[in-house]
């Protein structure tokens, strides 16, 4: 087994060394007889895109995915490009209904039904994701990608301990014995800060808080080091105090564990707080991506961007500002324009006739936008 530094969990197949190449140094673990790559060896092993600090966890180029009802075909996600970088947090904002969650389900087989069409390019650790392979999606959910779904409590079956739960998941993707997956699933609790983890794992979901149900599903999710972890709307159903709370836990384990995290929300502002990187979507695009530092520092340039910072919440006597009207239904929203046109403030008549192209306005900056351009 391939084990992440600090973090005593099997990742992969035996001996893989794509984890090992990813996170540094590989770890042998005591008492185990293990065949574990030097880091030059798997560096070799898999090519100069994946070696640590050059190349991405996970590259998403012009995607695209199309919903086919009776006799339409209603767009999505149109021409949606990502990139999150070994240890990087990258935040997927937007306000609900803009494609973020079909965005991520998309490229790991968990849009259910026959009726979505998904195009574009995809690369997970430098392997292209085959998006109509619903087995290979399967396996590498997690395994190699972890996710924390939207709302904990509905996601734990009510009659199955919490235990139960992890040995499922465990069982899954890696051939080991139960035994080594309770220790397993004791030590990830306890990473996050849960008291008393057997305990916890004997328990039933309706006998946990809804904060140690969050704490549980994070646990379940990162057990197997992933190389990334998807995290939904994690702050959603919890209350403010353990917003905070689950957001530094999700934050502590790019460190703990080596992984890249992949933050979706519509709360900009606990976003912010730990996310390297965001990519702010709206209608289905992505209209402007941008580090945080630089979002903080002003230099946010489309407008829908612009609009969500001074609409934040904030301790300041300065009035909040809202964006008139909302977001454009599925079926307004099909067609090349920009889908924020009806709802700006800075509209020229230009834009009725601009076709969503991405233009670059500094280093890892992209806008999707006329302004950005300088022409409308």
């Amino acid at each position: 087994m391939t084990l992440r530094p600090s973090y005593p969990y099997p990742i992969g197949e035996t001996g893989s060394p794509e984890a090992a190449a990813l996170t540094g140094q590989p770890l042998a673990l005591t008492g185990a007889t293990m065949v574990v790559p030097t880091l030059e060896e798997a560096e070799e092993a898999i090519g100069p895109e994946l070696r640590p600090g050059q190349g991405n966890v996970l590259s998403v180029k012009a995607l695209s995915v199309d919903l086919l009802e009776r006799s339409d075909r209603l767009t999505v996600v149109r021409e949606a490009s990502l990139e999150i970088g070994p240890r990087e947090i990258v935040g997927l904002i937007g306000e609900s209904g803009g494609g973020k969650s079909v965005f991520w389900r998309s490229l790991f087989g968990l849009l259910r039904g026959a009726n979505w069409r998904v195009a574009g390019e995809a690369f997970l650790m430098g392997k292209p994701l085959n998006f109509t392979d619903e087995e290979a999606s399967r396996k590498s959910r997690g395994r190699e990608v972890g996710i924390v779904p939207q709302d904990p409590m509905g996601s734990f079956d009510p009659v199955r301990t919490i235990w139960n739960h992890f040995l499922e998941t465990a069982q899954a993707h890696v051939d080991i014995p139960a035994q080594e997956i309770r220790a397993m699933a004791e030590d990830s609790l306890a990473k996050l800060y849960v008291d008393n983890p057997g305990r916890i794992l004997d328990s039933y979901p309706f006998q946990c808080s809804g904060g140690t149900l969050q704490r549980a599903m994070v646990a379940i999710s990162a057990m197997l080091g992933p190389a990334l972890l998807i995290a939904d709307e994690p702050t959603t159903s919890v209350d403010v105090t353990v917003r905070l709370e689950v957001l530094s836990l999700l934050k502590s384990l790019r460190e703990r564990i080596g992984t890249s995290l992949l933050l979706i929300s519509h709360d900009l502002k606990a976003v912010m707080s730990v996310a390297d990187e965001l990519n702010v979507m709206y209608g289905g695009y992505i209209v402007e991506r941008i580090k945080t530092g630089d979002l903080v520092a002003g230099k946010a340039q489309h407008p829908y961007a612009k609009k969500l910072i001074k609409a934040r919440p904030r301790f300041s006597r300065e009035r909040l500002e809202s964006i008139p009207g909302a977001p454009p239904s599925l079926r307004e929203r099909q067609g090349e324009r920009c889908p924020f046109l009806p709802r700006c403030d800075q509209s020229r008549p230009s834009c009725s006739d601009y076709a969503m192209e991405a233009f670059r306005v500094g280093q890892g900056h992209f806008v999707r936008c006329l302004l950005a351009k300088g022409e409308a």
